[in-house]
């Protein structure tokens, strides 16, 4: 489930929130123009307005401080703070609004000064304290962060917003039990809290009880019926229980109300592709990337639609893109690999493989493909070099086929008989029909294409849609009935 807070941004949400409890709108110091004199009339004198009152006074710099934020004219916002703060040095609420726009302009080191001065000069300011807390955690310190939030919890036990700070670090570190005392400690005194309420949904999810989930997150739609993210929270809960109307209205709910948010598009996406809507589910992703170009996995599930209907170009452009943003998911590099090695473009085939057992362990297959993609290239000798260089990264005595698979890459003799011995053994059927498509594609590299074709045929055969060795094999076959 999605996080309640990105990073503590809630600092700079907070600004406008407290503006406006703060401000209301200035009177009107516009003077009448005087009627327009006649010959016969004696002209009126313009009077002098009157002089402001204090409050007047504030009242209107604080407007005008607020009509700065609602522009996004933070320096003009965080001066006019400035001069509040001096102006009226006994309102504990100007400094923590300082701060808030100076977390907004990224000076950070400045707001924690004004923040640390304020509980200097006021230790009892819970507001400037917790301040503080969100502070750190946008920074990234999550030591400082949450002593912090326990210090705010030693002055004020029962508040709510710490209560809920403290969940998050407990659930951040994936101790959920205190994380949910903590939700429920924050529901206890508050119990509409809409973030408590997110959170306790959160770690109820974590702990596969889906109804005590469920139950959570409809209080928080009753509670704030204008959250998007409470909706957004209950679609996932009503996917995993199966309600898949449920799931697609709680979406559309979201959108709705936050038709900005990339996120909520890719989960309807992913509604609609495992419901066997494409087209509606291709719409969603493309859209979630139109909002948000910088994220992967819609482009990942953008390209799962275009294999699907066989447009392997499309897709590869999709899983290169996806591959850029985010390297180290080493599913989208082995779908890479696949879709290269289908297209016969054989150096990105190999150096996808390759890259995908950086980040993953235990799949023997990938030092397979990449070698064999070198030696379909026409490269034996980078293909020797590979094979003799990775052989020792897979375990023989756990994975001996693939083990026997890359030492043919390795030896390039014509002697594969241990190799078919083992697979005739082999009691997985994915790794017997696996092997077989390695055993063929070497002999196609080896220039033995008829002796190869059985073997890929085999593989084919046995029918393991889905593999990697599946669909390298369909693509070889398509090669070779070309060829003949």
């Amino acid at each position: 489930m999605m996080h309640r807070r990105a990073a503590a941004l809630a600092v700079v949400a907070s600004i406008t929130a407290i503006l406006l409890s703060c401000a209301s709108a200035p009177r009107s110091t516009t003077v009448d123009e005087p009627a327009s004199s006649s010959p016969t009339q004696t002209p009126l004198v313009t009077q002098t307005p009157p002089e402001l009152s204090e409050a007047e006074k504030e009242q209107m710099a604080l407007s005008a401080v607020y009509k700065a934020v609602e522009r996004g004219d933070y320096p003009a916002a965080e001066a006019g703070l400035s001069s509040l703060v001096a102006r009226y040095p006994d309102n504990a609420s100007y400094p923590v609004l300082r701060a808030a726009v100076l977390v907004s302009m990224q000076r950070l080191d400045d707001a924690r000064a004004v923040l640390n001065a304020e509980l200097a000069a006021r230790p009892g300011n819970t507001e400037a304290l917790y301040a503080l807390a969100e502070l750190e955690r946008f920074a990234g310190d999550a030591k400082a962060h949450r002593q912090a939030i326990e210090a705010l919890l030693v002055m004020d036990p029962g508040n709510p917003a710490a209560r809920v700070a403290m969940g998050d670090i407990h659930y951040d570190s994936k101790n959920y039990s205190k994380a949910q005392a903590s939700y429920e400690a924050a529901l206890a005194s508050s119990p509409d809290d809409v973030d408590a309420l997110l959170g306790l949904a959160r770690v109820m999810y974590r702990r596969d009880d889906m109804q005590g989930a469920l139950a959570a997150l409809n209080g928080a739609v009753a509670a704030a019926p204008d959250n998007p993210l409470a909706y957004l929270d209950r679609s996932r809960v009503n996917y995993q229980l199966g309600r898949y109307a449920d799931c697609e209205a709680d979406l559309e709910a979201a959108i709705r109300l936050a038709p900005e948010s990339a996120w909520s598009y890719v989960e309807r996406g992913r509604l609609y592709l495992d419901t066997g809507r494409f087209d509606e589910a291709m719409a969603d992703f493309s859209a979630s990337i139109r909002l948000n170009p910088d994220y992967f996995l819609p482009y990942v599930y953008r390209a799962a639609i275009y294999e699907e209907t066989g447009d392997d170009a499309a897709a590869l452009t999709d899983y290169r893109m996806a591959s850029k943003l985010y390297p180290e998911y080493w599913y989208t590099l082995e779908s890479i690999g696949v879709l290269a090695y289908r297209m016969g473009l054989w150096k990105e085939a190999y150096e996808s493989f390759d890259r995908a057992t950086t980040y993953t362990t235990g799949h023997g297959e990938y030092y397979v493909a990449a070698a064999l993609s070198l030696m379909r290239s026409g490269d034996l000798k980078a293909a020797r070099t590979y094979a003799e260089k990775k052989l020792p990264r897979i375990d023989r005595a756990k994975d001996p086929l693939h083990w026997l698979a890359l030492r043919l890459a390795y030896d390039q003799s014509d002697m594969t008989s241990e190799l078919e011995i083992s697979i005739g053994a082999e009691k997985s059927l994915d790794l017997k029909a696996g092997s077989l498509f390695y055993l063929g594609a070497y002999w196609v590299a080896r220039g033995r294409t008829e002796m190869g074709a059985k073997y890929i045929r085999m593989s084919y055969d046995d029918g393991r849609v889905g593999t990697i060795e599946y669909r390298m094999a369909e693509a070889d076959l398509a090669r070779l009935e070309a060829t003949e």
